[in-house]
């Protein structure tokens, strides 16, 4: 152990990579946000800096300043009025990048460490989920080493660190971190809060999720978003079956999908019913998602709208609870579908009725028509990147950029079923869903909102689902706890929340649930029995014990202090003499990696005791 902790690191190298790895805290949260190049260039500057490093070379500071300002014409020719934040965010991450490669004196790498905060503090402006906080400790227990070992430098001009001294260093940061917290979480709780952000940027972007129309052509791409929908609590089912309806579309003009149809008649429904219990996040507007497919909603203020859509008189505006019954399986009879089923558009590409009739060719089955579409459909690949736009944005999906997301695919299909001449509808809902074995429910989230089309067959409507959209696999336990955490304690605080917490402090009435004390009681009682474990087996440590009774006579060991230093300051003969022979026997043993028997411990337990007998001689 002593010779462990006497052991010399380069202070240089150390500070190398903790830069390196302070910048790769904030890309790491922007990666899949910034384009190719821009993760390439990133990449290429920290391999080139790693090996100047290791050249022990530099790069004069009108070579870096040319560099930068060539890198940065890629992400200033992306700039626009509607979509600024992340050819901004590339900017920073290319000016990070290239100040890895100059020099490194204290003020260089506070350069890089401001950058990397700024990069960090973009980055939230994209994703506020609870994977920021973790960054920011991260960020700042790494920051406080860097300048705690810069400080170190400039008093003791040293140029290598012994490794408990780093360690010490990284306790004082974990724990000035740790004492930032109740500030922290004073500021949050007490700070104005507006209804709306005080900057609020333009991304270009639409979010993943429920609306009540589908408009084509207006969004380059989709973010997709992790906030959760609905939880439902039900049996785990097949993946075939998790299509949660909301809406049903009849009227396309060309880029929108509308609900026109009122009528309150119920489809002739049979199947294998199966009740379950819904929680609803406000964010499908008055619409309540239910299992397709649906056979009845349980909650007042409810209305029924055709076909087989439910929805409250009241805008949901915060959690809400309701049963359903839905129909696994279903056979859903209709003898006259509305002649809205079969509208097309006015001007309606001719271009797009020549491709159908391409597909189907001389077909007149209807499901072998459904075949030919889907099969042909299948080529196309599902994106939520670079969409489809235009006047056109139709004819761009299926001549153009054959890719598209759900919005794309069930609108062809729909449209081509109708030159056809069977009636088809569009579905708007959520597809898929994280199961929580523990909890037997269902998490479903915004980024499972999905479209899909419904084709009159014999007097009965089918689900069909062009797209080809996979549903994603369950998530670990552990993330769902967290999410809801992070989304109902930190993201839904708002100055509405802040206003019941000042009421409640000036009339104290608080619900608490006993079960949210199970966890921090069972992680403190975790910590209380290792930190008792590791006392007891130093108190049975030799070394211990021979502190501790030297203590007793005065004589206490000083930090960075070597066992034979420590004894030379020891001015009684006696006791000096007893100390250097329990030191001997103690090295003996545990420095030569020996075998500690019995025999060797009552030695050594022999020795304390002579020590601890010398002010009785």
């Amino acid at each position: 152990m002593l010779l462990h902790s006497m052991a010399l690191i380069k202070i240089d190298s150390i500070l190398f990579l903790l830069s390196l790895v302070i910048a790769f805290v904030p890309l790491s949260a922007v990666y899949s946000e910034i384009s190719l190049p821009i993760r390439l260039i990133f990449v290429s500057m920290v391999l080139l800096s790693i090996l100047l490093y290791m050249k022990k070379a530099l790069l004069p500071n009108w070579i870096l300043n040319i560099l930068t300002i060539m890198l940065l014409i890629y992400p200033i020719l992306s700039f626009s009025p509607d979509d600024f934040l992340i050819p901004s965010i590339e900017a920073i991450t290319i000016v990070l990048s290239i100040r890895l490669l100059g020099r490194k004196t204290s003020r260089e790498y506070f350069q890089i460490y401001l950058i990397a905060v700024l990069l960090l503090a973009g980055s939230s402006l994209i994703n506020m989920g609870w994977m920021f906080l973790l960054r920011t400790f991260l960020m700042l227990i790494l920051t406080i080493i860097s300048i705690l070992i810069l400080t170190y430098i400039k008093e003791t001009n040293a140029q290598f660190i012994k490794i408990h001294e780093l360690l010490n260093f990284a306790k004082i940061a974990l724990l000035m971190t740790l004492l930032s917290i109740p500030l922290s979480v004073l500021f949050f709780f007490t700070l104005p809060r507006t209804a709306s952000p005080l900057l609020d940027i333009g991304i270009g972007k639409a979010k993943t999720g429920f609306t009540s129309t589908v408009n084509l052509g207006g969004i380059s791409s989709i973010e997709e978003d992790t906030s959760v929908v609905m939880r439902v609590k039900i049996k785990k089912l097949p993946e075939s079956q998790l299509y949660w309806r909301v809406i049903t579309f009849d009227t396309f003009d060309g880029k929108t999908w509308k609900k026109t149809l009122t009528e309150n008649a119920k489809s002739n429904a049979k199947g294998e019913r199966i009740t379950y219990t819904v929680y609803l996040e406000p964010l499908t507007e008055q619409y309540l998602p239910v299992l397709d497919y649906p056979f009845n909603v349980f909650m007042q203020k409810v209305i029924y709208e055709s076909p087989a859509s439910f929805k409250t008189n009241f805008a949901i505006e915060k959690t809400t609870k309701y049963s359903a019954i839905s129909l696994l399986n279903a056979s859903v009879e209709e003898l006259n579908p509305s002649p809205l089923y079969l509208s097309l558009p006015e001007k309606f590409s001719p271009k797009i009725k020549e491709l159908t009739e391409s597909i189907t060719g001389n077909a007149t089955d209807k499901i072998e028509i459904i075949q030919r579409i889907m099969k042909f459909l299948s080529n196309y690949q599902y994106s939520l990147k670079n969409l489809p736009s235009g006047s056109q944005p139709l004819e761009d999906f299926l001549f153009n950029k054959k890719s598209g997301n759900c919005e794309y695919f069930a609108t062809s299909m729909a449209l081509m079923l109708r030159i056809k001449g069977i009636p088809a509808r569009v579905v708007g809902g959520f597809k898929g869903g994280s199961y929580n074995e523990f909890g037997d429910y269902y998490i479903v989230r915004a980024r499972e909102a999905h479209l899909w089309v419904e084709a009159w067959i014999d007097g009965k409507w089918i689900r069909l689902d062009p797209s080809g959209r996979v549903s994603r696999p369950s998530e670990p336990v552990i993330f769902h706890l967290i999410d809801y955490l992070w989304n109902k304690i930190v993201l839904d605080y708002d100055i509405t929340a802040q206003i019941k917490l000042a009421k409640s402090i000036k009339s104290p009435k608080i619900e608490f649930n006993k079960k949210w004390l199970i966890l921090p009681i069972t992680i403190f009682s975790i910590i209380l029995i290792i930190k008792g474990i590791e006392y007891m087996r130093r108190k049975r440590d030799p070394l211990f014990v021979f502190l501790g009774i030297m203590k007793k006579y005065g004589y206490e060991r000083k930090p960075n202090q070597g066992l034979r230093e420590f004894i030379e300051t020891v001015d009684n003969q006696t006791l000096r003499k007893r100390a250097e022979k329990f030191i001997t026997a103690y090295e003996e043993i545990y420095f030569k990696d020996e075998k500690i028997t019995k025999e060797k411990l009552k030695l050594l337990q022999k020795l304390l005791r002579e020590i601890d007998e010398t002010h009785k001689g």
